[in-house]
């Protein structure tokens, strides 16, 4: 197929997904207010526990002794991350659920093409979720979110999505294989939560320190608490920048690889419509 006719493919994935949120309106509500929901706990423990929001111990760690705006930076970055684990990762096995995976992989599309799509309207509708989450945290939480720093951060988001997305892509054809999703969700939600710094810096302890350095998101998220919270320019984030693009081109070449291979391997064993 042309690159054009691809286009078209991957444009018509984009325009149905939008259409299945359209039919459930209360799904943006909820992506919107769900990660300061799990930060509120951590504000209640700080204050038992500090006295307040603000520690010098943290500073030490961070570079900055004010946890609400870590935590809270942490939450809207993590809403690209599991957005893209549910809305990419498990969206064969959707597409099973709605009774049209067979007709995609019979069909002359590359499932990677549709694949495409699917990762252009999660990236959009996680977007508009991180924006409405931003203007809630700068105007009523006292973030420090300014013009001049959206976009070296959209920069450092793009770096960390590229890569993920090859992943999620990856997961994707795992889900084609084994038939269920939402148990490993859920488990590499908690390796994220545990090993990159969405909710605390990794470096109290030396295992959480050492293993966060192979997850991009650890190296996304210092650099983006670095622009917003330390004001660093991101020329002086050469070396994250350089690690994150050699982490995107590893995940990218070895997404697709997986993805082809486990389709094979699920076409081999004759269980491609086995719900």
């Amino acid at each position: 197929m042309s690159f054009k006719n691809d286009l078209r493919i991957v444009w018509a994935e984009f325009k149905k997904s939008v259409k299945i949120w359209i039919s459930y309106p209360i799904m943006l509500v909820f992506w919107a207010i769900a990660p300061f929901m799990w930060v509120l706990p951590f504000i209640f423990q700080g204050k038992a526990l500090v006295g307040g929001l603000s520690s010098a111990a943290f500073k030490e760690l961070t570079g900055s002794p004010h946890y609400l705006p870590f935590v809270l930076i942490g939450a809207m970055v993590s809403t690209y991350i599991f957005s893209g684990l549910w809305g990419v990762g498990n969206s064969l096995r959707e597409e099973t659920y709605w009774g049209t995976l067979e007709y995609i992989i019979v069909s002359p599309t590359n499932p990677i093409v549709v694949l495409l799509g699917k990762t252009l309207a999660e990236f959009v509708y996680a977007t508009v979720n991180v924006t409405m989450q931003a203007l809630v945290a700068t105007f009523f939480l006292g973030l420090d979110l300014t013009l001049a720093k959206i976009f070296p951060v959209f920069v450092i988001v793009l770096l960390l999505l590229i890569g993920f997305y090859g992943f999620a892509i990856a997961f994707a054809g795992f889900t084609l294989l084994i038939k269920e999703a939402h148990g490993w969700v859920h488990t590499l939600e908690w390796v994220f939560y545990l090993f990159s710094p969405i909710r605390y810096p990794v470096e109290v302890s030396t295992i959480t320190k050492t293993l966060s350095a192979v997850i991009p998101l650890t190296y996304a998220l210092v650099a983006i608490r670095g622009i917003i919270l330390l004001n660093k320019n991101i020329l002086h984030l050469g070396k994250t920048i350089l690690i994150l693009i050699i982490m995107d081109i590893i995940l990218l070449i070895t997404g697709y690889l997986t993805f082809r291979y486990l389709e094979r391997k699920t076409k081999e064993a004759g269980t491609l419509a086995q719900y």
